[in-house]
């Protein structure tokens, strides 16, 4: 089957502008990275992470704003100890991006363990597709390109304002999954799932209030995508928990089904899906996207933001 995505790039020819060839330089200096030894990327990746823990402020401000949300109870000392974690997790995390983009799955020299192939299957076997829910973490391309050993997936991305980073990111994605499709193409997405496949969604951002509904997310309102549970009752697809990370030694993926999704009601849909995301975020906190605005959209539209 030919591989595509779903949105059509800049030409090419446009890419190669002068205004281009930063991003280009810096590419290709990314390609000499992702081919770095893992232990060499972990350790500078390290670095790059406690570079930016200093000089980054104002991503700094938040995830300490952010775990103070989600984690009132933690004194300023073991906020700043897991942020820095946090930003080390995330440089390192650059770099496996530029290893899972620059590979094929069978090119990665590292271990990984994926359990639940046997839930996978059955959920298949309904012939219905099914729709992977997860979360951000640092580790997520990585992961996504591990992933396509044991199954085909279709994710869900989205666009990138800098034209020849999309570009390549599209690129490369192709050379790994069958199909991606960009977030804003349903049709793409039913077609999938008709067709008996995966869409994966990291359902974990604030998108914004048009295409959100409030539920707790670590007992704060927060702004939560509202259509995962309106395609799932309408295609009747099965929702499975896609659990993924880093262990001691290599890299660990998970399936489980979430049967009480969906519900019928969009807020409880996503009240669900916040809950399953904290559960998947606790063993492994310093992994996840706390430098995302995730409290951005406030439920009353006149507060003020945290950030």
């Amino acid at each position: 089957m030919a591989k595509k995505n779903t949105k059509k790039s800049v030409p090419f020819t446009q890419l190669l502008a002068p205004k281009h060839w930063p991003t280009w330089i810096f590419m290709g200096f990314a390609w000499l990275l992702g081919h770095l030894p893992f232990g060499a990327q972990k350790k500078l990746g390290y670095l790059l992470g406690s570079f930016l823990f200093l000089v980054a402020q104002r991503r700094r401000h938040i995830c300490m704003t952010n775990l103070t949300i989600c984690y009132p109870e933690m004194s300023n000392e073991e906020k700043r100890v897991l942020s820095k974690r946090h930003f080390q997790s995330m440089g390192f995390g650059f770099l496996e991006t530029f290893s899972s983009w620059f590979h094929k799955t069978d090119q990665l020299k590292v271990e990984a363990e994926f359990e639940g192939q046997e839930e996978l299957n059955a959920a298949l076997a309904e012939g219905k597709g099914c729709v992977f829910i997860s979360g951000h973490f640092s580790s997520l391309d990585i992961c996504g390109n591990l992933m396509s050993r044991y199954a085909v997936v279709h994710p869900i991305y989205k666009q990138q304002n800098n034209a020849v980073f999309n570009f390549i990111m599209e690129r490369q994605r192709s050379r790994i999954f069958e199909k991606t499709i960009e977030r804003s193409n349903m049709r793409e997405v039913l077609r999938s799932l008709k067709a008996n496949k995966i869409i994966w969604y990291a359902v974990d951002q604030d998108y914004g209030r048009k295409h959100s509904v409030f539920a707790p997310f670590f007992n704060r309102e927060s702004a939560t995508i509202a259509h995962i549970g309106r395609i799932c009752s309408m295609t009747k697809a099965p929702v499975l928990l896609y659990d993924y990370g880093r262990t001691q030694t290599g890299y660990k993926m998970k399936v489980t089904r979430v049967d009480s999704l969906p519900t019928g009601d969009d807020v409880d849909n996503a009240r669900i899906m916040n809950q399953q995301m904290e559960a998947v975020i606790a063993p492994k906190k310093e992994q996840y996207y706390w430098t995302h605005r995730r409290f951005k959209t406030q439920k009353d539209p006149d507060a003020k933001s945290p950030y």
